[in-house]
């Protein structure tokens, strides 16, 4: 069954994923507002606003929250990304519009209550604290910012405790009041559920809201001439590293190629990392491949956690995988499993009619289109052996070279590391 999407006359869009013989739905409110649209002075503001909507509203306390959705066997909970955040439900089919209700009432009728906010301030700074503390965590805000300096994408989303100390009531009702109007809501609901009954329920609550003009962020600045370090000395077991590369944005033609060199190199223990890095040489623990992609900039990364002694061999190991796969083709069978592991993700992550929900919502409000499966497996099958090294070759880049890293690495094996960060032909 198809996807069904609605805009309304005030702007606000509704989509509805229909999913048939399931005993659950899915609702997510998403508002087109995150960490790419923060001001230096305000940033963290859109993570703070995601705790305190759960604060209570005119109708609701903190606990009739809760108790609303727990209290039938939902669950209830958001997230805050670059570019959007999300409050969602998952939650029995009969019980849908009562998410509907709560989730809309905590978007649009927050109090933000003061003596709330103050014990949140101080909840999110310990949160912050204890990333920081996560060096396999913290590791990747460095990468951020190495990527993105001096841009709101290279912040973390959840501020510094100075910015977060600071904020004020004021600056969060402002901040709401600029970005969670109807132009910039996407309201989706998945199971099976009736499009014309969602778009009445949802007419009731929203049909008085005023639109304003869909929010905006300045562009990315994503080029770059030379590689970047940055060495965050600490004593810990280990030491985490990210090795990083400007990639692909969202909607890039060439995502689908990108999407398979990751599988080929570091999605599963059936990788080239993976078998490379851990299985032959004992060099980490934990060593994988990522891909980020926002609206107009993206990211490769390749992240471990080693043997502290081991630092300066892994980093020269990774980089010469990733010389190597601009080198030479991949082999014909590697590709094919690579096809079949990604499409086999698509298709088991729309099983679920919360994470079907989740995939399908986001893409409607970041790219304004919405995933055909069918379209994906074309565009998967159609790649070929010289395009993933095409791709390869255009990111994997010495210039283009980033690497963050945390632990008690010396100076000498800093610079070590430092002379031998060169991909090899590029």
């Amino acid at each position: 069954m198809s996807y069904q999407f609605t805009t309304t006359e005030n702007g606000l869009r509704i989509l509805t994923v229909p999913m048939v013989n399931r005993d659950s739905a899915g609702v997510a409110i998403w508002v087109k507002t995150g960490g790419r649209y923060e001001s230096k002075k305000l940033s963290g503001i859109s993570h703070i606003l995601e705790h305190m909507l759960f604060k209570g509203t005119q109708r609701r306390t903190i606990r009739q929250i809760k108790e609303e959705i727990e209290g039938v066997g939902g669950v209830l909970n958001a997230f805050t990304g670059e570019e959007a955040t999300c409050y969602f439900s998952k939650i029995l089919k009969p019980y849908y519009p009562r998410a509907l209700d709560v989730l809309s009432d905590m978007v649009l009728n927050a109090t933000i209550p003061s003596d709330e906010l103050a014990k949140e301030k101080t909840v999110i700074i310990e949160e912050i604290k204890m990333y920081r503390d996560l060096p396999s965590q913290h590791v990747h805000d460095l990468m951020g910012e190495l990527l993105w300096p001096n841009q709101p994408l290279g912040r973390s989303l959840a501020g510094t405790p100075e910015t977060v100390s600071q904020m004020t009531r004021s600056d969060i009702l402002g901040y709401k009041r600029n970005y969670y109007h109807p132009s910039n809501i996407l309201v989706s609901v998945s199971g099976n559920v009736d499009h014309e009954e969602v778009l009445e329920s949802v007419a009731s609550i929203y049909g008085k809201c005023q639109s304003k003009k869909i929010s905006v962020f300045l562009r990315s600045e994503s080029s770059q001439a030379k590689p970047r370090t940055h060495y965050y000395e600490k004593k810990t077991e280990q030491t985490h590293l990210v090795i990083g590369f400007h990639a692909l944005s969202r909607m890039h033609p060439d995502r689908y190629k990108l999407g398979l060199l990751h599988v080929i190199l570091g999605a599963n223990m059936s990788s080239r990392l993976f078998e490379e890095v851990r299985e032959k040489r004992g060099l980490a623990y934990e060593i994988k491949s990522n891909i980020a992609a926002y609206h107009d900039a993206g990211a490769f990364t390749v992240s471990a956690g080693v043997e502290t002694k081991k630092t300066a061999r892994a980093v020269s190991v990774i980089l010469k995988e990733l010389s190597k796969i601009r080198k030479n083709l991949v082999k014909t069978g590697e590709l094919r499993r690579a096809k079949d592991y990604f499409m086999s993700q698509v298709y088991l992550g729309v099983e679920d009619t919360l994470d079907h929900l989740l995939w399908v919502g986001e893409k409607g409000l970041c790219s304004g289109e919405l995933p055909d499966k069918e379209d994906i497996r074309r565009n998967v099958e159609s790649v070929t052996l010289e395009e993933i090294q095409d791709v390869a070759k255009r990111l994997f880049q010495t210039r283009n070279l980033n690497l963050s890293l945390i632990g008690p690495v010396s100076e000498a094996m800093q610079k070590e590391i430092t002379k031998n960060l060169v991909i090899e032909g590029s």
